[in-house]
Formats: C-alpha cells, sequence, structure tokens
C-alpha cells in the first residue's frame, strides 16, 4: 500500500471514528438517565413534598378506599392519617417506629385515625406474601401485632427464600391461630382486596413507599417525627369536626 493511500485511509478512520466515539458516549449518556429515572419511581425520597391532594381524590379515598385499609383509632377521629406501605421496603421498616410513636400519642389517645393501605411493589420478592399474612391476622382480629412483628423482623424473613415458617413463627408469638393463618395463606384469601388497594394509590398517583398523608396532606417518603407531629397538629387545629 502506498503513503498516499495509507493517509488516505487514516483521514477516513478519524473522520468516522470521532462521530461514532460521541454517539457512544451519548448513549451511554441516554442509558444512565433512564436508569435513574425508572428507579426514582420505586425509591422514596424522606420528606419530599407535601403536596395537596385535590378534593375530588379524597372523597373517592374515603368513600370507596378507606375501607380496604386496616384501621387503627378512633373512626370519628377529625384527622385521618393514611399510611401507603411495602413491608418488604427498607425505607418503610425505617418509617415503623415513627408510625409507631404516633399511633401511641395521637390515635391511642383518640385524636387521630390511622388507616394502613397495602402496596406491595413488585421489587420485593416477598412483600406480596407478607402483605397476605398480615390481612390473614387481621381475619384473626390481630393485625396491629403481627403488623409490627413483620417490620420488627425485615431483615430476617426477607431474605429467606420462603418466608413462610418465619411468617407462622410471628403467628406464635402473637398468640394467633398457626393452622388458620397457614391455611389462610395457602388460599391467599386476602389477595383481592390487597389488589384492590393498589388502585388507592394510583388514585393518589403514588411513586414511591411509604407515601404517608395526614388528611390531605400527602409526604413521599417517611416524613420525620418532628415533621409528621407539625402536621397533624395543624391538621388538628384546622379540622373542627371537620376532618379527612
Amino acid at each position: 500500500m502506498s503513503p498516499q493511500q495509507n493517509r488516505g485511509q487514516s483521514k477516513l478512520f478519524g473522520a468516522l471514528f470521532i462521530p461514532a466515539l460521541l454517539i457512544g458516549a451519548f448513549i451511554v449518556i441516554a442509558i444512565l438517565v433512564m436508569s435513574f429515572t425508572g428507579s426514582e419511581r420505586a425509591t422514596p425520597r424522606p420528606g419530599d413534598g407535601p403536596t395537596t391532594v385535590d378534593a375530588g381524590v379524597m372523597n373517592q379515598l374515603r368513600n370507596q378506599y378507606d375501607k380496604l385499609a386496616e384501621a387503627k383509632g378512633n373512626p370519628n377521629a377529625p384527622v385521618t392519617i393514611r399510611e401507603f406501605g411495602d413491608y418488604q421496603c427498607p425505607a418503610c421498616g425505617a418509617f415503623e417506629p415513627t408510625a409507631e410513636r404516633i399511633r401511641k400519642e395521637y390515635v391511642d389517645t383518640g385524636k387521630v385515625r390511622f388507616l394502613f393501605y397495602d402496596f406491595p411493589l413488585p421489587m420485593h420478592q416477598h412483600a406480596q406474601a407478607a402483605a397476605v399474612a398480615a390481612r390473614c391476622a387481621a381475619a384473626q382480629n390481630d393485625f396491629w401485632p403481627f403488623h409490627n412483628r413483620l417490620y420488627q423482623t425485615q431483615g430476617q424473613w426477607s431474605e429467606q427464600n420462603d418466608p413462610t415458617s418465619m411468617f407462622l413463627d410471628l403467628a406464635v408469638e402473637t398468640g394467633l391461630d398457626t393452622n388458620k393463618l397457614k391455611a389462610c395463606m395457602n388460599k391467599e384469601t386476602p389477595l383481592a382486596q390487597i389488589n384492590a388497594e393498589r388502585d388507592a394509590g394510583q388514585a393518589v398517583s403514588l411513586r414511591a413507599t411509604p407515601t404517608v398523608m395526614v388528611g390531605d396532606t400527602l409526604f413521599v417518603g417517611g416524613p420525620s417525627y418532628d415533621k409528621l407531629k407539625t402536621a397533624i397538629d395543624e391538621a388538628l387545629a384546622a379540622a373542627g369536626n371537620n376532618g379527612q
């Protein structure tokens, strides 16, 4: 090959190489952006918000969906807290001590009603099974102790290939009839109700778990105790007899 031909090929290679390199870089950047955006829906950002849920959606929650959630507290309380949670979600587990404190200080004293909506995320292998187990516990009128223990032991059962035996151990701890619980879990009796609760999450445009509502004020991610307490106190002060 002559020097002139070699120089021509080198120029051609240079002319093609730089655009190809730029295109490759753009592709990599696009993939990274898409990955970040896609994961954002599943990753709560603590303290995101708050935003206000419009009156139409609030009426839909009260009239259609609240009956599906597990409730604790005075049904006539002027303020309602709604939590959308996933038992295998680490952020939900981290928020649970705050939720328990709020239930003790505001719900047990009759000031506030607390509703828990199941919203198991598909990325969490055992979240749906845990939700079914908790609702099976509810069928024995023992939802909240079992709910609490699921979060307290989240790091253990979530690592199991099959967490059923651990759920049954929790049933023993909380005084449940294990045979009834096992039969209920095997039939997945509460699954239709759990799936219906997903519609409530979609109604509030849920993007992540936990999502917490104080009246019509919505927080994405678990708000801190202080932020939640402030929102509750403000809601109580404003609510009178017209709760959310």
